[in-house]
């Protein structure tokens, strides 16, 4: 009989593979809520899993107390940008709004992390860029979730990894679509 765990509807049998799932595992235990009637959509799995993974993130970020998941945004996307970029181009780059960025840019900067220089191009809006703190701050941060999102994937092969990322781009590629035509 189907009970209720944590609003989650769960039978406690062994269910079906989730999906996609190719591997022939027909007894791999049910995972409480995924899914459910009315919300069997592999995209409501996906905010799901995203959802945990920031949970997770933001778990991890706060015991190490290195930076908050923004300021993290903010330093991982500035340490691919040797030149430095604006709040509005870091934003755009982490799918985020400018308001988070700012504020962690300026939070960074006050610890030294991060600095701004006038921009050439529009004096209203700086460069921000990682000082030499900041690099070092950032590395043993980058090896840590490097080795997160690579214990999230351990049980996938190289090709599923690919196919993986292709599936989520098409989806994403839709996302983005959607949001700019209103």
């Amino acid at each position: 009989m189907p009970r209720i765990i944590g609003g989650n509807v769960t039978d406690r049998k062994r269910a079906p593979a989730p999906p996609g799932d190719n591997r022939g595992d027909s007894d791999i235990p049910a995972l409480d809520g995924w899914i459910l009637p009315d919300l069997d959509y592999s995209t409501f799995r996906l905010a799901m899993v995203a959802k945990v993974m920031d949970r997770l993130t933001l778990r991890r970020l706060s015991e190490r107390g290195d930076a908050t998941y923004a300021e993290w945004r903010v330093i991982s996307r500035l340490a691919t940008m040797p030149n430095g970029a604006t709040v509005g181009q870091i934003a755009d780059l982490a799918w985020v709004d400018r308001a988070e960025v700012s504020r962690a840019a300026t939070a960074l900067e006050q610890r030294g992390l991060t600095a701004r220089r006038e921009n050439p191009e529009d004096r209203r809006k700086p460069i921000l860029y990682l000082t030499e703190a900041g690099r070092e701050a950032y590395a043993p941060m980058a090896r840590d979730r490097s080795a997160f999102h690579a214990a999230l994937v351990a049980d996938l092969t190289q090709e599923e990894r690919e196919t993986l990322d292709k599936l989520l781009a098409k989806v994403a590629r839709r996302i983005v679509a959607s949001l700019r035509s209103g």
